[in-house]
């Protein structure tokens, strides 16, 4: 594992940047009116055979060419993508693909299925693109690094997830990823977390910085989830960013590096503060107790079938610790209509009982891994929610 890699689990600081703490105020904290909230309607369980758990890092909706929709989800055990009924929950196939010899990938991390001769899969231990099929033929490469031992400074890394996609747009490919360390003032308009791929040439462009206002002034968001970035593709075919640390949404074209700010915050959410550290000096232990005591955004959606979003809040905790568990947190959800105006939130519970991460949109409503104490290992399971009106 690379010295890179320990970002990902709240890895220490390695900017020598002069601290400078970041204040988030949240402007219309008690002063937005709800008039919907989220309610449970529904359940779906996949029955998994004896390799597959429940927790996948990656999921993907398709809709096949009889005109099913198709969950399909990583198994990272067997390196293999599994393919579902969403409808009935039926098994239907897996494929699998090697970690030896010349159709070789070591990790798969996330994919996109274009169509079954054309899946897109991020191997992440090369930090690549892999394009394959549904044999499992590797066709080509396409590299998100470049020979430069410092490339982590100014070109992203990628934790992929059901809510952190691979989206296609106007025939490219569009990944988004992250710096897993706070970026000095001088360098954050050099670093560029989105990754842009045409696949008719398999050029790679970046684009996207992040918002001076939040992680400008030598911030210290050291940690990595705090500078988790966040996509949802609106139905005009812009991308909308949610960061952990501001209540607002950023609204963007996927090619170009100009902002539309709009407030996404929730009513019940505290001012956001960067650590107030320099963050070379910062200990482990303080990254993550400042991680857990904050309230941070997460995930943001768009529903196309009611035609509004919905973004994640983790709550803080002001009393937590190094050792206290992150799965601790309580998750809300706030929803918001198609100009993102607020329209209520909801308080689902923490995550010892959601994997928000998997979280994915149907007809149905809103579908959230459900863990609860009563999980059986033998079964992926979700809750749906709907929106139910409270005037």
């Amino acid at each position: 594992m690379t010295k890179y890699a320990y970002f990902l689990i709240f890895i220490l600081s390695i900017s020598s940047c002069t601290h400078y703490t970041i204040k988030v105020v949240n402007e219309k904290k008690g002063k937005l009116t709800a008039t919907y909230e989220l309610v449970i309607n529904g359940e779906k369980k996949f029955y998994l055979d004896s390799v597959t758990a429940p927790f996948p890092p990656y999921m993907q909706l398709i809709t096949d060419s009889s005109g099913n929709q198709l969950l399909t989800f990583l198994n990272p055990y067997n390196n293999s993508i599994y393919f579902y009924n969403y409808t009935d929950t039926n098994y239907i196939n897996r494929i699998q693909y090697y970690r030896e010899g010349a159709n070789a990938i070591l990790k798969p991390a996330g994919y996109y299925i274009h169509n079954m001769d054309s899946i897109y899969i991020y191997n992440m231990p090369m930090t690549e693109i892999v394009l394959s099929n549904k044999a499992g033929t590797v066709n080509g490469k396409i590299s998100l690094r470049s020979n430069d031992p410092e490339w982590p400074l100014y070109l992203p890394q990628y934790l992929l997830s059901t809510v952190n996609p691979i989206y296609e747009l106007d025939r490219h490919l569009i990944l988004t990823g992250q710096s897993f360390f706070s970026i000095p003032k001088q360098d954050l308009s050099k670093f560029r977390f989105s990754a842009c791929i045409d696949i008719q040439n398999n050029q790679v462009n970046y684009f996207h910085t992040y918002p001076e206002e939040v992680y400008g002034k030598n911030s210290n968001w050291e940690g990595g989830l705090p500078t988790q970035v966040y996509p949802a593709l609106s139905p005009n075919g812009s991308l909308v960013y949610s960061f952990p640390p501001s209540h607002n949404l950023y609204i963007t074209n996927y090619n170009t590096d100009q902002y539309k700010k709009v407030y996404g915050g929730s009513n019940n959410a505290n001012t956001i503060r960067s650590i107030d550290r320099e963050a070379k000096n910062t200990p482990d232990e303080l990254v993550v107790a400042h991680y857990l005591q904050q309230d941070m955004y997460a995930a943001v959606l768009y529903d196309k079938f009611r035609n509004i979003y919905y973004r994640f809040l983790l709550k803080g905790l002001p009393g937590a610790t190094f050792s206290t568990p992150k799965e601790e947190k309580p998750i809300i959800i706030i929803i918001m209509d198609e100009n993102f105006n607020y329209l209520g939130e909801t308080n689902i519970g923490t995550g010892k009982e959601w994997n928000w991460n998997n979280t994915f949109i149907t007809r149905e409503g809103l579908n959230i891994e459900y863990i609860g104490d009563d999980l059986n290992e033998d079964y992926l399971t979700f809750k749906i929610f709907s929106l139910n009106s409270i005037n």
